[in-house]
């Protein structure tokens, strides 16, 4: 009797062994798999930011302290004086220049006479002007940036192609960040990677265009 209760008991604690050798396989298994995905998605953010980096633009950004990617070739400006747009001399040729203003907190003080100045970049002088914020939309509209009926819960907008073309709230779906980036990035910093997601569809669907003609221009539906 005893020999019999030791046989089940060995067959069991080995039933036990081996389950608990399964569980932890899979479980592994799974890590390795999230891990993966995990990569994959955050990979998405990295091929976007090499993509714009690689369309060789001079990107700027002038007011609150824009937190992008690292790896994305940026440079804060002090203010909208010719020198501080232009850069350094030592700065390359570029194809195209980007300026950002970054108000997410709606205190950066623009007058009107600094939105003409950002205007006339827009215009004549080939910018592609990205707004970060809702502060400044009456002004820009009063001004005659755009005429749109905006939602109040706009806090971007994109003019590029010397104003003709512009997309309100274009960045404000952060939804097209993957959710492996997503949920580590606070609400200021969604928006710059927003953009740059955002600026690398746009990319694809221009593929037919010619490098930039000079200018950042990108076709969108």
């Amino acid at each position: 009797m005893d020999s019999k209760r030791l046989i089940v008991s060995m067959v069991f604690i080995t039933i036990l062994v081996v389950f608990f050798v399964w569980i932890i396989g899979v479980a592994i298994s799974d890590l390795g798999r999230r891990d993966r995905i995990w990569k994959e998605k955050a990979k998405l953010v990295t091929d976007a930011v090499e993509y714009v980096n690689s369309r060789n633009l001079d990107i700027m950004y002038y007011g609150e302290e824009l937190k992008g990617p690292e790896a994305l070739r940026i440079r804060k400006i002090d203010s909208l004086q010719d020198k501080d747009l232009v850069g350094p001399e030592d700065l390359p040729e570029y194809d195209g220049r980007v300026l950002i203003i970054n108000d997410p907190n709606g205190t950066l003080p623009l007058e009107k006479e600094d939105w003409s100045k950002i205007q006339t970049l827009l215009r004549h002088e080939e910018y592609t002007i990205i707004y970060f914020g809702s502060e400044q939309l009456p002004v820009m509209q009063e001004m005659g940036f755009f005429f749109d009926v905006y939602p109040k819960t706009t806090r971007s907008i994109i003019f590029w192609d010397d104003g003709k073309k512009y997309e309100v709230g274009f960045a404000d779906n952060p939804l097209l960040i993957p959710e492996v980036v997503r949920e580590q990035l606070t609400p200021e910093r969604k928006a710059i990677f927003t953009a740059i997601m955002k600026i690398r569809a746009f990319f694809s669907l221009e593929n037919a265009l010619p490098s930039f003609l000079k200018r950042f221009c990108f076709q969108m539906r």
